[in-house]
C-alpha cells in the first residue's frame, strides 16, 4: 500500500465518521448503540487535500449509466468503557498480543508476509482526531479499516480481521460495534460474512 493509497483511505474514514456524526445528531440511540462524542471524532483535515471515492462525482458510461463502484470499506469501533480511555501502553501492548505491528505512519497495521514482501491486510487508527497514536496519548475507542478487493478474498480478510478485533476487546476490556456503532450479535456476524460472499461474487462476476 502506497502512501498516497493510506492517505486515501484515512480520508475516505474521515467522510465514513462524518456521515455517523450526522446520523447520531438526526436520530435517536437503539438500545444496543454506543453513544459517540461527535466533537472528538476523527475526520478529514482539509489541509490534505485527500479526493475520496465517498466524495466524487460517479463516472458514467453515459449521460444517465452509471458505473458500478467495486470497492467498499469495512469499518469496526472499539469502544472504551463508559467514564474510560485506553491508554497508549494497553494499545500497544494489546496490539502486539493481536499481531498488529506499529508503522513509521504512527499507525498499527496487520499484514501478510509472502517471503520477504509483506502486504497490508487492514490497518488500526485512533477513533478520535487526528487519528494517530503516539506516546502518552489516551483515547476513547479505535478503528479497524479493510478496503475491498484486497490481498485476500474478502472472507479471507474478514475472517483474518473479525478475530483480530475480538482479541483487542477481549485485552482491552472495550466493545466493539459495527460501522453504525452497534454490538455484534451472532446474525451481524452471519450477515457481514454473507455481505462478503456477495461482495466477491459481484466482483467475480466484473471480470
Amino acid at each position: 500500500m502506497s502512501p498516497w493509497e493510506l492517505r486515501l483511505i484515512i480520508g475516505l474514514i474521515g467522510v465514513i465518521v462524518l456521515v455517523l456524526i450526522y446520523y447520531f445528531h438526526t436520530k435517536s440511540a437503539r438500545p444496543n448503540d454506543i453513544n459517540v462524542n461527535s466533537d472528538e471524532l476523527f475526520h478529514i483535515d482539509p489541509d490534505l487535500g485527500l479526493e475520496s471515492p465517498a466524495v466524487k462525482p460517479s463516472k458514467t458510461d453515459s449521460a444517465d449509466t452509471p458505473v458500478k463502484s467495486t470497492k467498499k470499506i469495512i469499518t469496526l469501533f472499539l469502544h472504551a468503557k463508559d467514564g474510560l480511555q485506553f491508554d497508549w501502553h494497553q494499545i500497544k501492548d494489546a496490539a502486539n498480543k493481536a499481531g498488529l505491528e506499529y508503522g513509521d505512519d504512527h499507525l498499527f497495521y496487520r499484514y501478510r508476509r509472502l517471503g520477504s514482501e509483506k502486504k497490508v491486510l487492514f490497518l488500526v487508527a485512533n477513533m478520535l482526531k487526528p487519528g494517530v497514536f503516539d506516546v502518552d496519548m489516551r483515547t476513547s475507542g479505535l478503528v479497524f479499516i479493510m478496503t475491498l478487493p484486497g490481498e485476500m478474498d474478502a472472507l479471507d480478510l474478514w475472517d483474518t480481521l473479525f478475530p483480530v478485533a475480538k482479541r483487542m476487546e477481549e485485552l482491552l476490556g472495550g466493545t466493539l460495534t459495527d460501522e453504525n456503532h452497534s454490538t455484534f450479535s451472532r446474525q451481524r456476524i452471519a450477515s457481514m460474512r454473507e455481505e462478503m460472499r456477495i461482495f466477491e461474487a459481484n466482483l467475480d462476476s466484473e471480470k
